[in-house]
């Protein structure tokens, strides 16, 4: 068996990361990362109390990588910019963890039961929040409706990269041009969403 018990409950929250990551959530479950981290079937249930803890846990992770990409892309006092890194940054992140992202957002969770879920998501999403008071010279004013607004722009532009990434090129729809676009203008449209925000 590869892990000691001090640090299973890590090793085997990665093991699932990786496996979900690369395959997505279908036909995970504990006995399957038991199998992968080589401990015993019965070693997982030690530390979540079913699946659904453990992609909490995955979750939990995912905040975390991404709050410290976007964290460590903030790296101007230009409010604009960091904005729009923030934003190319999230979109990054989601093309490149497909799976990922849709277990943070779009698996059926109950969040309300896992308190460092919650934590972690409502920290990546002050980092938005913060950076909207900026541009607001520190007002809190409309910087929550902003962030929502601003949060669901950038993520309807991940919604249509992650569509544009699976057509294959040399269909040349409509969609795949116009997805193109999106690609190939993307900070100059997140810059222009930024600056028209009241």
């Amino acid at each position: 068996m590869r892990y000691h018990h001090g640090n299973l409950k890590s090793n085997l929250i990665n093991c699932a990361y990786e496996w979900i990551a690369s395959n997505g959530i279908d036909n995970i479950s504990l006995r399957k990362i038991a199998e992968i981290a080589e401990v015993s079937q019965t070693a997982p249930y030690r530390h979540f109390k079913s699946k659904e803890h453990l992609l909490a846990e995955v979750a939990t992770l995912g905040f975390e990588k991404l709050s410290f990409e976007i964290d460590k892309n903030i790296t101007t006092d230009d409010a604009t910019d960091d904005l729009v890194r923030c934003g190319v940054t999230y979109i990054e992140f989601g093309l490149n963890n497909e799976h990922i992202i849709d277990l943070m957002f779009n698996y059926p969770i109950k969040k309300a039961e896992y308190p460092s879920l919650l934590e972690s998501a409502d920290t990546a999403f002050g980092l938005l929040l913060k950076r909207l008071k900026y541009l607001h010279d520190g007002k809190e004013g409309a910087a929550p409706l902003n962030s929502i607004s601003t949060h669901a722009y950038v993520h309807g532009l991940l919604t249509i990269l992650q569509m544009h990434q699976r057509i294959d090129e040399s269909t040349k729809t409509e969609f795949f041009k116009a997805s193109s676009a999106v690609k190939d203008n993307l900070e100059e449209m997140l810059s222009k969403f930024i600056k028209n925000l009241d």
